[in-house]
């Protein structure tokens, strides 16, 4: 979401990290198709941010950037 400051912050590491050719990023206000992606991820209960790495799906800036961490995401 444009607004979310929490969004930008997972954006922004992921940016710091050389990392945004890993990610398709949805803008869940710029269209319904995002919206419902959303809507549909499996326990996401359409809170952004929202990371769906093949199943899992985490919820939140810092439990994302966390994650991102552990994979070794932008070393």
């Amino acid at each position: 979401m444009p607004t979310c400051p929490h969004c930008h912050r997972v954006i922004g590491w992921i940016d710091e990290h050389g990392a945004g050719d890993l990610f398709t990023f949805y803008d869940v206000t710029a269209s319904a198709d995002a919206g419902h992606r959303l809507e549909r991820v499996e326990g996401g209960d359409g809170y952004v941010p929202c990371l769906n790495d093949d199943g899992r799906v985490i919820i939140g800036d810092n439990p994302i950037i966390a994650y991102l961490e552990e994979k070794g995401i932008g070393d």
